[in-house]
């Protein structure tokens, strides 16, 4: 439990349930305009999951918004995404970045886009 960042054994099964949980939430958004945060820490050294990583965000320029990248420290880099698109396209390419080896975490945020079709064409 240590190795993997967590203090007790609870705190391991809190977040395991909150992954599980985050998943169960996307069933809800299998169509339809989404937009989403990508966060994906990698470590530094491995040179090729950057690499994987642009030729994958070249792949989905057509969600792809957006993308940041920024050394934590000297053991990792963070990589964030903006996309938007059709729900089943983002998720798409998400579980294509959990597939690319040598990747240690990748958290995202949902959030589905309804057309107010009342105030469509209107600036607040």
């Amino acid at each position: 439990m240590r190795g993997g960042g967590y203090s007790s054994r609870s705190e391991a099964v809190r977040d395991a349930i909150r992954s599980m949980l985050s998943e169960f939430e996307l069933s809800r958004f299998e169509t339809g305009k989404v937009t989403a945060t990508v966060t994906v820490i990698s470590e530094h050294e491995r040179h090729d999951v950057d690499e994987r990583l642009m030729r994958l965000r070249h792949q989905h320029d057509e969600i792809v918004s957006s993308n940041m990248h920024i050394h934590l420290g000297s053991t990792y880099c963070l990589e964030v995404f903006i996309t938007e698109g059709e729900a089943e396209k983002v998720l798409n390419f998400i579980s294509r970045i959990r597939a690319i080896r040598g990747i240690q975490q990748v958290k995202y945020t949902i959030v589905p886009l309804i057309a107010d079709q009342k105030n469509k064409g209107t600036e607040a």
